[in-house]
C-alpha cells in the first residue's frame, strides 16, 4: 500500500510538473522587438557604398551624354553656319546625318536612363537582401520571435522605445559589414 501510494504521489508529481511545462510553453510571451527601417537601411554602410557607386556610374553617363549633346549641337550650329554655301546634294547629306546623330543620341540617352534604373535596383535589392538575412541571423542569435520594421506608412501606430533595436542592429551590422558583399554593377 505504500508503494502504492508513493507511485501515485510520483505519477502525479509527473502529470503536474508536464502540465506545468506546457501551461509555461503556452504562455511564454513572444519576444518582439523592431527597427527604424529607414534610418537602419540608409544607415547601413553598405547602402552608402552602393549609393556612392550609383552616384558614380550616375555621373560617368551623364558626362557621355553631355559631352554628346555639345558636340551634336556644336555641328548642328556649324551646319547653320555654313548652309547657303553648300550645294543641295551636301545639304540633303549633312541633314541626313545630323539627324542620324541626333536618332543615336537620343536612343544613348534612353538607354542610359534605363542601365541607371537597372544598376539602382540590383544594387539597392542586394542591400536589403543583406539586410534582411542580417535582420534574421540576428533575431535567431538573440532569441527575438518576431522582428517588425517601422515604415513611413505607419505599419507600427506606437510602440514602447525598449522594443527599440534599430541602434544595436545598425551598430552590429556595420561592425560586420564586408565591403565584397556589394557586388559591381559596370
Amino acid at each position: 500500500m505504500q508503494k502504492f501510494k508513493v507511485y501515485i504521489l510520483l505519477f502525479s508529481l509527473t502529470v503536474m510538473g508536464g502540465l506545468a511545462y506546457i501551461i509555461i510553453k503556452i504562455n511564454k510571451q513572444p519576444r518582439i522587438a523592431y527597427v527604424k527601417s529607414n534610418e537602419l537601411v540608409y544607415g547601413y554602410a553598405g547602402m552608402k557604398e552602393a549609393q556612392h557607386k550609383q552616384t558614380a556610374f550616375e555621373t560617368q553617363l551623364k558626362t557621355q551624354i553631355d559631352s554628346m549633346r555639345m558636340s551634336l549641337q556644336n555641328d548642328i550650329k556649324i551646319f547653320n553656319t555654313i548652309f547657303t554655301s553648300l550645294s543641295k546634294e551636301e545639304q540633303v547629306n549633312q541633314k541626313e546625318q545630323l539627324i542620324q546623330r541626333e536618332n543615336t543620341f537620343r536612343n544613348f540617352t534612353e538607354a542610359s536612363e534605363k542601365q541607371l534604373k537597372e544598376s539602382d535596383e540590383k544594387l539597392t535589392s542586394g542591400v536589403l537582401n543583406q539586410i534582411n538575412a542580417y535582420i534574421e541571423d540576428y533575431g535567431n542569435k538573440n532569441g527575438y520571435d518576431i522582428v517588425l520594421g517601422t515604415t513611413t506608412s505607419g505599419n507600427i501606430l506606437f510602440a514602447k522605445n525598449y522594443l527599440d533595436i534599430t541602434d544595436e542592429v545598425l551598430n552590429d551590422i556595420n561592425k560586420n559589414y564586408n565591403p565584397a558583399a556589394i557586388h559591381e554593377t559596370h
